[in-house]
């Protein structure tokens, strides 16, 4: 049961909210605060999940009220409830850390969006796997991230209903999106929009992994060029140029730096060596064209830049503890 607060002054309005609340199945109204005062009273005795506070309360601030409540307990959804759509305010609210900014009356359609979302991610950080994705993101395992990502979408496909599953793989990614400090909903939205979820990912099992790691690697990106923003072009690099033979010494000259120093960026922002990421990179686009095309292995790997098929074979097998034929016996003949 999620458990709401609203912070209001209006009576009108309190009597509203607390109709839509008493309509939603998983949620219960723990309180209605008009004041910072009773709001942190309500917070400190109940623990609720999500907080919604209407932006002018008399002499205070709703976006103070919720950047101090930010502060003091981080995991808590607020959203800020105003009559404007007032920049400013929009902004103020971004940098306070509310999670989003919403235009009254606060219609019954979007309340069941946030809802629905709020108690997806409750399912979902109950997923010991999907925790397991979460933590190697914050400490910045890329590899681990890759191996976790089969277990996650594995588990996926097994107990998520085929009906269902878009809304849950837009919900996983767009709680992974938030990972990224800094991030607000229109910059969320723009990252959902630009790693949509086709059929193709809904139905085979393997194009949706391609695509989790796809997420990923966005969100690892995003990551490293805020330490070091020339590591953009060493990324975008590897992108551009996957279906090539790649140097470090090319990587390092892109990005202006010596190899040492980008060997050094590479083990603290991905805990892995350039050259594992450029291989792993491949093997996710090996991946693509084992399962959407009827390419041999011989031509795949030619097309990944690898001069002999045994060696890529033998790449492929070192990450994937398979060969390339038994892959596509286990993800694409069956």
């Amino acid at each position: 049961m999620i458990q709401v607060l609203l912070i209001e002054q209006e009576c009108l309005y309190q009597n509203t909210f607390r109709k839509i609340i008493e309509r939603q199945k998983n949620c219960q109204l723990v309180g209605i605060a008009e004041n910072g005062m009773e709001a942190m009273r309500y917070v400190e005795k109940y623990h609720p999940q999500m907080i919604f506070s209407e932006v002018l309360l008399g002499k205070e601030n709703g976006i103070d009220i919720c950047r101090a409540l930010k502060k003091k307990y981080p995991d808590i959804a607020l959203y800020i409830l105003s009559s404007f759509c007032n920049i400013e305010l929009m902004k103020n609210s971004m940098k306070a850390g509310i999670d989003r900014y919403l235009l009254k009356p606060l219609t019954k359609d979007a309340c069941d969006t946030i809802f629905v979302e709020e108690v997806r991610q409750d399912e979902q950080e109950d997923n010991e796997i999907y925790r397991s994705l979460v933590q190697s993101i914050e400490k910045r395992e890329y590899r681990t991230a890759y191996e976790v990502s089969k277990s996650y979408v594995a588990d996926i496909f097994e107990n998520v209903e085929t009906s269902k599953r878009k809304d849950y793989l837009r919900q996983t990614a767009s709680n992974l999106f938030y990972l990224i400090p800094g991030m607000d909903s229109s910059q969320k939205d723009y990252y959902l929009q630009k790693y949509d979820i086709n059929s193709k990912i809904i139905y085979k099992e393997m194009m949706c992994y391609c695509w989790l790691i796809s997420v990923i690697t966005e969100i690892f990106r995003q990551l490293c060029v805020m330490k070091y923003t020339h590591m953009n072009k060493v990324l975008q690099y590897i992108e551009n140029n996957i279906h090539n033979e790649i140097s470090l010494t090319e990587l390092a000259d892109q990005a202006g730096i010596s190899s040492g120093y980008l060997s050094r960026i590479f083990k603290k922002y991905y805990h892995i060596s350039v050259v594992d990421y450029i291989h792993l990179r491949k093997i996710v686009s090996a991946k693509q064209y084992m399962v959407s095309s009827e390419m041999n292995i011989s031509d795949i790997s030619f097309l990944l830049g690898y001069s002999e098929a045994g060696y890529f074979c033998k790449i492929f097998k070192k990450y994937e503890k398979m060969t390339p034929s038994a892959f596509t016996n286990q993800y694409v003949k069956n």
